[in-house]
Order: C-alpha cells, then sequence, then structure tokens
C-alpha cells in the first residue's frame, strides 16, 4: 500500500514536470506570434509608407503632363504667331521679326522636350514606388505565412498538453481503484 503510494506521488510528479513543460511550450508559441503579429504591423506601416511616395510620385506626374499640355498650347500660339509673321513678312523689315518668333517656337519646342523627359523620368519612379510596393505585400504575405505557422505549432502543444491530462486523468483513476 504505501509503495503504491509512492509511485502515484512520483507519478504525480512527473506528470506536473511534464504539464509544466507543455505550458512554457504555449508561452514560447505565444511570444512568437507575438513577434510575428509585431512584425505584420512593421509591414504593414511600409506599404503605407510606399503607398504615400507612389501618390507623391503620382501628383508629380500630373503637374508635369499640365506642364507639358501648357507647353504645348504655347508651342501652338507661337507656330499661330508664325503663321501671321510669315504672311507680314512680304516686307523686309518683318523678315526680321519672323526670324525672333522662329526663335521663341525653337525654344518652346526645346522647353516641351525637357518636359516630357521630365515626365518620362516621373514615369519610372512611379514604377520603382509600384515595385517597391510589390516587395512590401510578398513580405506582409511572409509575415502572415509565420504567424499560421505559430499558431499551428501553439495547437499541437494544445494537443500534447491534453494527451498529458487525459494520461493524469487514467493514472489517477487506476490508482484510486486499485488503492482503495
Amino acid at each position: 500500500m504505501i509503495h503504491l503510494k509512492i509511485n502515484y506521488e512520483a507519478s504525480l510528479a512527473i506528470l506536473e514536470r511534464e504539464v509544466e513543460g507543455e505550458l512554457l511550450s504555449i508561452v514560447a508559441v505565444a511570444a512568437a506570434a507575438a513577434v510575428a503579429a509585431a512584425a505584420a504591423v512593421a509591414v504593414a506601416e511600409s506599404v503605407a509608407v510606399a503607398l504615400a511616395v507612389a501618390v507623391e510620385v503620382a501628383v508629380s506626374v500630373a503637374v508635369s503632363v499640365a506642364v507639358t499640355v501648357a507647353v504645348a498650347t504655347a508651342a501652338e500660339a507661337a507656330a499661330a504667331a508664325v503663321a501671321v509673321a510669315v504672311a507680314v513678312a512680304l516686307s523686309v523689315a518683318t523678315a526680321a521679326a519672323a526670324v525672333a518668333v522662329a526663335v521663341a517656337v525653337a525654344v518652346a519646342v526645346a522647353v516641351a522636350i525637357s518636359v516630357a523627359a521630365a515626365a518620362l523620368a516621373a514615369a519610372v519612379a512611379a514604377a520603382v514606388a509600384v515595385a517597391a510596393a510589390v516587395a512590401v505585400a510578398v513580405a506582409a504575405a511572409v509575415a502572415v505565412a509565420v504567424a499560421v505557422a505559430a499558431a499551428a505549432a501553439a495547437v499541437a502543444v494544445a494537443v500534447r498538453v491534453a494527451e498529458a491530462v487525459a494520461v493524469a486523468a487514467f493514472c489517477f483513476f487506476v490508482l484510486e481503484v486499485f488503492v482503495v
């Protein structure tokens, strides 16, 4: 009878150590899940920053397009001025004015070309911002996958604890039946 009681107490001590170990595993998994959640928040903040950059680039492109339209309108007006100057160029005195207008048109065309180059550079910057946003989205997907894996590990640990509790209940039942 004393021998059975000693075995019973030893079994309870072993069971307590196993349950403590499983609880420590659950705490470790919960900590890993918290770290994964913090990483997901950081990724979400990065996505917000990338979207803000993309909006700024889009605004810059819109301004560049507006400037290009204005320059094209100015070039059209200059072309009309050239036509008027050519009509008046029948006299030798107005020929010098026509040359000046042609120079102004050439300058306007050069400005339009440089504005178009700036618009192209803004479009390239927008493409880079979109690529950065895609990279951030991939990082967010990886963080979610890590969180799911941590949750699966927590479920596995919970199952192990449930098994240990079932074994302990069975041992307790057996000891109660045979000791009493």
